[in-house]
């Protein structure tokens, strides 16, 4: 199949997915791509911590049919089958995506109704997991084709100014409030900070948002990691280097946190000077 170049992890969990879905409904999926840190060349299965909060990346997918299912359908069956099986057998890396039709890609996020879906590797018929502009601007600017056409080939959605008003709507209502909680030194806070997940997550993902808006493409964790030693100041190379050693399992980065409690400070106030950076670019525009 097209893809054999993937690393394993995500080649026998997407061999698998396709070979079972095409035993029990022949010719369902016509399309199958990749997106995510897979496509954005920054795919880590291994990774600090666990469950929840483990550094691993995930294998993100959008697989593509001709017409939409319904609920109770044979067809809806097979892809909840497919994708149990898949689970079952390799659990991690989670196997994540939406299953969109052709209509649905050409459409855009906000006019797609609840489709089959998975986050966290649990399979829901009808939801909204990957229905926003991130998922479909990858799809058509880094999209790796494992079937059917080449992103480049198909009519897909790639909105520009969406993407850039999700990622600012993303700032205000995801990343502020997020801080807001974390900073409490609550149980659960305090337990989620000391994390080696909590670093990466936060400084490396405000920093993609931070990069998106001040460049307008796209980049991975990894590379937000880069661009953001390039763009912020000597007081912050300490946590971006903590934050891309863990990421990347030591192969970049350095870590020199002895102290989990120092990291976490200097994660919230690095994420807390971020937020507010990346809304002033977007004031700007």
């Amino acid at each position: 199949m097209p893809g054999d170049d993937l690393p394993v992890e995500a080649r026998r969990s997407v061999e698998l997915f396709l070979t079972a879905v095409d035993e029990s409904a022949p010719g369902l999926v016509t399309g199958f791509y990749l997106v995510g840190s897979l496509a954005l060349g920054d795919f880590h299965p291994g990774g600090a911590g666990r469950g929840r909060l483990s550094t691993a990346s995930d294998i993100d997918f959008v697989a593509v049919t001709d017409r939409r299912l319904e609920p109770e359908s044979r067809e809806m069956a097979a892809l909840a089958e497919a994708h149990a099986r898949t689970v079952a057998r390799f659990p991690r890396p989670h196997f994540d995506g939406a299953v969109l039709t052709w209509r649905d890609l050409a459409a855009g996020p906000d006019e797609c109704l609840d489709l089959p879906c998975a986050q966290e590797s649990r399979f829901t018929p009808a939801g909204r997991s990957g229905l926003n502009p991130v998922t479909f601007c990858e799809l058509a600017w880094h999209g790796i084709t494992v079937r059917g056409p080449r992103p480049a080939e198909v009519d897909l959605w790639a909105d520009q100014d969406a993407l850039r008003a999700f990622t600012i709507d993303n700032l205000r209502t995801y990343w502020r409030p997020w801080w807001q909680r974390n900073r409490q030194r609550s149980a659960l806070s305090l337990a989620i900070g000391l994390s080696a997940w909590f670093p990466v997550w936060a400084v490396l993902g405000v920093s993609r948002l931070h990069h998106l808006l001040a460049t307008g493409t796209m980049t991975s964790k990894c590379g937000a990691g880069r661009y953001a030693q390039t763009e912020f100041g000597p007081r912050w190379q300490r946590i971006i280097a903590e934050s891309l050693s863990l990421r990347t399992e030591g192969a970049e980065g350095r870590r020199s946190y002895r102290n989990p409690l120092a990291r976490r400070r200097d994660t919230l106030a690095f994420l807390d000077i971020t937020i507010d950076a990346a809304l002033a670019l977007s004031a700007k525009s």
